[in-house]
């Protein structure tokens, strides 16, 4: 029974004593300097909006800068239509949303927002009603309080949060 003790002793002492004895040294804290200040929200009303493309774990929020009055007349769905750009590809970005260049009407009630394109909508996957319905309620001052309709020539579909 000695000897088991006097083992476990054996093979518990270098494990003890290897933290203290690797050559590090305490030191300071180093200053730097101040922390980064970075803005994660587009704003606005200084031209930045978010755009949803699809990434590999759905529907992702990219910034696009864009004068005001564009915004408000629902321009940054025809941002979405546009696509990805170089840059988002090079990334990795693509979307689901087709190419689309005809007219959209965007109406608000509450917090509903509806938007009506003149293209069937039922064939639209998951990822790109997702990248819809979150650019659209985006381009909103409370866009966590807003579902999003989307209508087309073939038919209307259920009212949509945005789960991004």
């Amino acid at each position: 029974m000695r000897w088991s003790r006097a083992g476990a002793i054996a093979l518990l002492l270098p494990a003890v004593l290897a933290p203290a004895g690797c050559g590090v040294r305490p030191s300071e804290v180093v200053e730097v300097g101040d922390p980064a200040n970075v803005q994660t929200v587009p704003d606005s009303a200084h031209g930045g909006v978010f755009v949803y493309l699809k990434g590999s774990d759905g529907a992702l929020p990219v910034t696009r800068t864009t004068d005001e009055e564009r915004v408000a007349e629902g321009g940054v769905l025809l941002m979405l239509f546009d696509g990805p750009t170089e840059a988002d590809r090079a990334a990795g970005l693509t979307s689901d949303v087709p190419s689309y260049h005809g007219e959209v009407d965007v109406s608000t009630s509450g917090t509903t927002m509806k938007i009506t394109l003149t293209r069937p909508v039922r064939d639209f996957s998951a990822v790109a009603r997702q990248q819809l319905v979150c650019t659209a309620a985006h381009s909103m001052e409370d866009s966590s309080a807003i579902t999003v309709v989307l209508r087309g020539s073939d038919t209307s579909l259920d009212p949509e949060p945005c789960r991004y």
